[in-house]
């Protein structure tokens, strides 16, 4: 099975992992409840606001699940000698998504909130689109890189065995 400190980084993870997700369930729940307590006022603009902080919050939960699965996936149960350039690709591309909309959604809200108030209360949520669409860039250099990086063959080492 492996050594003491594997065994015990392993366990570390798992348990990482449950709370994480416990975080991620309270998360959804949290959202689904502003959504309701939103709906629920019947008026327009607590509901628009509710709905909105609902779904930020369930994305939040998801960002948070995900990071749980790669925890439990790809530290504790899977062999690092098995892990590959385009599964962590893969994996990080599908989190850092996910963040890229949370931001993208809370942006968004506090666009809705600041429109009834003073025009400066704007910046802060154009500040945040703004960085947004820098973690997009990012992203896409990101997968342009390990694309890229993916194609280039590596030679390999003679004196390995076949």
């Amino acid at each position: 099975m492996g050594t003491l400190i594997e065994r015990f980084s392993m366990m570390l993870y798992v348990v990482a992992a449950g709370v994480l997700g416990l975080f991620a369930l309270i998360f959804i729940v949290m959202g689904i409840v502003s959504m309701g307590q939103g709906i629920l006022t019947m008026q327009h603009m607590e509901a628009s606001h509710g709905a909105l902080n609902g779904i930020g919050l369930v994305v939040l939960g998801i960002a948070v699940f995900e990071i749980a699965k790669y925890l439990h996936e790809e530290q504790a149960m899977r062999d690092p000698e098995l892990s590959r350039a385009d599964e962590s690709r893969r994996t990080l591309t599908k989190f850092i998504t996910i963040i890229i909309i949370a931001v993208a959604l809370e942006a968004l809200v506090l666009i809705f909130e600041s429109r009834t108030g003073d025009k400066s209360d704007l910046l802060y949520p154009v500040l945040l689109f703004g960085v947004d669409v820098f973690m997009l860039m990012g992203l896409a250099a990101f997968q342009w890189m390990a694309r890229r990086a993916e194609t280039i063959a590596v030679p390999k080492d003679p004196d390995e065995p076949a």
